[in-house]
């Protein structure tokens, strides 16, 4: 085991700093966020980063205790930049939404001027996201998955809206933040927040926001905006 420490402007961008030291790239690595936090700005954005990650070898997923499963990231080497979740039909669970970068990879289609290739990638209706995910030999998450991703608490990360752990409200004057700007909350799930919708294999939206509040399994509806996704895979 390595414990590195690193900064960045984003966790996504410290974690990526910390694996580098280590000659190795999130999607390929098998690893732990120990701790990690932010400083926002005084519009409560993100402007410096810090974590402290733990990689690991990978190992069949019996050779692993439950506790040592919970947020390790590919704890197998076969599902990269994914967690298992446990459950009582355990699942894979993407660990940020699907960027622009990634979508690129496997559609021919263009970035938006003036947005970062890690921002998640949104617009796509909810056949196209599962076909995509198909593509890749993964499907999109059901909601009652979500909600185990979720966790017990009004939010991710507690009971509370807190701006350093994560947005509880959809971005003001259609910014889109990359992904993982935040912690992530014990499961190791990024971007579980108020801030994005998602598919789910329903058909329905999960996770977004109008009030602050979370709004899980709603209905599309125009006023519902951004929409992403992230991919699973049953495990």
């Amino acid at each position: 085991m390595t414990v590195i420490n690193a900064a960045g402007t984003s966790i996504r961008h410290a974690v990526a700093r910390a694996l580098a030291t280590v000659n190795q790239a999130p999607v390929e690595a098998t690893f732990r966020v120990i701790s990690a936090r932010v400083e926002l700005d005084g519009h409560a954005r993100v402007r410096r980063a810090e974590a402290q990650i733990e990689v690991l070898k990978p190992a069949p997923i019996g050779a692993w205790s439950p506790e040592q499963l919970l947020g390790l990231v590919n704890p197998d080497g076969a599902h990269p930049l994914m967690v298992r979740i446990a459950a009582e039909r355990p699942f894979f669970l993407d660990i940020v939404p699907v960027t622009w970068e990634r979508w690129m990879l496997r559609v021919e289609d263009s970035l938006p001027p003036g947005l970062d290739p890690h921002c998640p990638r949104v617009g796509v209706q909810q056949a196209e996201a599962a076909h995509f995910a198909a593509r890749l030999g993964k499907r999109l998450p059901t909601v009652a998955e979500l909600r185990q991703a979720w966790g017990p608490s009004t939010y991710p990360w507690g009971p509370d809206r807190d701006p350093s752990q994560g947005r509880s409200r959809a971005p003001r004057y259609d910014e889109l933040p990359e992904v993982a700007l935040h912690p992530a909350p014990p499961t190791g799930v990024y971007d579980l927040g108020a801030w994005l919708w998602q598919w789910t294999a329903e058909g329905s939206l999960f996770g977004g926001s109008e009030d602050g509040q979370p709004g899980f399994d709603q209905p599309l509806a125009s006023h519902r905006q951004p929409v992403g996704f992230r991919l699973a895979q049953t495990a």
